[in-house]
């Protein structure tokens, strides 16, 4: 993975980490699911091209931020 990349993991996943209201998790939440739209795209083109390492790259980012989506179910649920 690429530095950039992890970063911007690790930034979503402290600023979802230190949301403290509903309006702040919608707003992360947001971010991630353009993310995965913008992945998904990525994804289809790799294939497209038979560029499977770059599909296999795409992959690997679309389960951290489907982990971050795990994440923000959880936060959302009551406890």
């Amino acid at each position: 993975m690429d530095r950039q990349f992890l970063m911007e993991i690790m930034d979503i996943n402290e600023k979802l980490a230190e949301a403290q209201n509903e309006a702040a998790i919608k707003e992360i939440e947001s971010i991630v699911r353009a993310k995965q739209e913008e992945l998904t795209d990525n994804l289809s083109r790799a294939f497209e091209q038979d560029d499977f390492e770059k599909a296999k790259e795409v992959l690997t980012k679309m389960r951290y931020f489907s982990n971050v989506e795990e994440k923000i179910k959880l936060k959302k649920i009551p406890l």
